[in-house]
């Protein structure tokens, strides 16, 4: 009998039951929605002219050798210098996109213990982290009740009085509000 394939939402929920440990109970889990956001196109603010510079300097450079009869390696080496440039250009100008091409590749879960992140891609990544590193909790809710969850992570410095602060987000999910919810009572515990 053959295996049927697996999706990828599948693929993650595996994952995610083997992540588990055996007393650990799952208090919500969601996964990443596919969404452009606005404020994603805030770096065509620079990627517009950035890449319309570097097709310039190509033009320019192109016209320049092709005048130029004894150019040589010159006539292709100087505007190739601009390919780099126009590449990425290019990746900024499809940075906003990124989502869709991650739609259901990304699965959050809460725990009583701690917050979870799978992403499926040519390998399974999980990063975990335990309620003991949650600080201040932001959350962003859109009408539909979509949004994101932001975390502030501190850890302690070695040989630093004091703590070391990173980010984590829980989001674009759907229901933001669940998220939140296990994710408050989950810090509120240590």
């Amino acid at each position: 009998m053959r295996d049927t394939p697996r999706t990828v939402r599948q693929e993650l929920d595996a994952a995610l039951r083997r992540e588990l440990a055996r007393d650990e109970r799952l208090e919500w889990h969601g996964m990443k929605l596919a969404r452009i956001e606005p404020k994603g196109f805030a770096i065509y603010l620079f990627a517009i002219p950035w890449t319309g510079f570097a097709l310039f300097w190509m033009a320019m450079a192109s016209l320049m050798t092709s005048a130029d009869a004894g150019a040589g390696i010159l006539a292709w080496g100087f505007p190739a210098f601009g390919i780099p440039f126009v590449l990425i250009g290019l990746a900024m100008l499809a940075l906003p996109f990124v989502p869709m091409f991650l739609r259901g590749r990304i699965l959050f879960a809460v725990t009583d213990s701690r917050v979870l992140q799978l992403s499926l891609g040519r390998e399974l990544t999980v990063v975990s982290v335990p309620a003991s590193r949650i600080g201040d909790i932001v959350r962003r809710e859109s009408g539909d009740g979509s949004g994101s969850v932001e975390l502030t992570l501190s850890s302690p410095v070695a040989n630093f009085v004091g703590r070391q602060s990173s980010k984590m987000a829980v989001g674009r999910v759907e229901d933001v509000r669940g998220a939140y919810e296990a994710i408050l009572i989950l810090s509120q515990r240590d």
